[in-house]
């Protein structure tokens, strides 16, 4: 059944296959929706992200997930590089990756439940020899199997009723076939290279862990531009490049996001009776509050003063921006020493 979501992090719960954290970059323009469908110990999903976004996460224990793009491939960065016309991702647990999108996103998804039999067993041998040979999320196939991959899970998503497993001998058959096809498209990966910047050279990597563990460790403090450079050791427009890469937005846009998405989680957790809009947002460096009220309704469709008046006793407050949390992983996966 497809399921419609106001709630970002309610959406990225649901999600199969993968744990982590959307941080909205611009106000959405189209539902974000889920449509998953259980196929033997398949998850298949379609699902549509209803704006410019940006991701960071992490593959969920005991599966292997497939999410093959149904909108405009080159539009969308995967680890800070734009996906091509064969380009999907493979996603397993300590597997930190990160998404970002300029625009609306759909996404067919393929999560496999792993119990080492079958065809799950040649995936799990596939899944091995990537992790050895150090690759990443990212991966390129035949188009061929991307095309028949979205096929499939376009036919078993589908709500017109022409699929009907009447017999589990015929549910089988069509969970081996897409685990046949899954199988055979990360056969033919080809590896993705990292670029490195600077002088000395310095990772892409190296330069996000750097920034996001500093904005970590900040604990809501404000932050500004030169203290990133400072502590990823590089130039503002180097800074500004890498951001862009990978999360589609700049250092300080980010810096921005993320102080209104900590102002949202004070407000969340703040008594009406006692706190005010204005004194919260102070503590967070909040100066002209008719912009900042302007911003903050653009990203999250009511007034700062609306979060405050109509929240409730059973509303679950937002534990700070637990998005760098995720994409933090991401980049000390790759042995980054902060």
């Amino acid at each position: 059944m497809k399921a419609v979501f106001s709630d970002f992090d309610e959406f990225a719960d649901s999600i199969q296959g993968i744990a982590g954290r959307f941080v909205p970059t611009a106000r959405p323009e189209s539902d974000w929706w889920l449509n998953v469908t259980a196929v033997g110990n398949l998850s298949l999903q379609q699902l549509q992200i209803g704006g410019a976004a940006t991701y960071a996460g992490d593959g969920t224990p005991q599966t292997l997930t497939f999410g093959v793009p149904m909108t405009t491939p080159g539009r969308i960065r995967i680890d800070g590089q734009s996906l091509d016309d064969n380009s999907f991702i493979f996603l397993k647990r300590d597997q930190p990756f990160t998404f970002a999108a300029r625009e609306t996103t759909r996404w067919a998804g393929i999560t496999v439940r792993c119990d080492g039999n079958g065809t799950q067993s040649l995936l799990h041998e596939v899944a091995h020899d990537r992790s050895r040979q150090g690759r990443g999320s990212r991966a390129r196939t035949d188009l061929h199997y991307l095309n028949k991959l979205r096929a499939m899970v376009g036919r078993l998503c589908s709500l017109d009723g022409t699929v009907n497993f009447i017999d589990p001998v015929a549910e089988r058959a069509a969970e081996q076939e897409i685990m046949s096809s899954a199988a055979q498209a990360l056969e033919r990966d080809v590896t993705h290279q990292e670029r490195h910047f600077g002088r000395p050279m310095r990772s892409r990597s190296d330069v996000i862990a750097r920034s996001l563990a500093l904005i970590n460790a900040s604990n809501g403090k404000p932050l500004f531009i030169d203290d990133l450079c400072r502590a990823a050791e590089v130039s503002e427009r180097t800074l500004r490049n890498v951001f862009q890469e990978y999360f589609e937005v700049g250092p300080m846009r980010l810096l921005k996001l993320r102080q209104l998405a900590e102002i949202r989680a004070a407000l969340l957790a703040a008594d009406p009776a006692v706190d005010t809009v204005t004194r919260t947002a102070a503590r967070f460096g909040i100066w002209d509050f008719s912009l900042f009220a302007r911003h903050y309704k653009q990203l999250f469709g009511e007034s700062p003063s609306a979060t405050l008046r109509n929240r409730t006793s059973s509303t679950a407050p937002h534990q700070g921006m637990p998005w760098i949390r995720h994409a933090s992983r991401k980049f000390l996966s790759a042995g980054v020493a902060l």
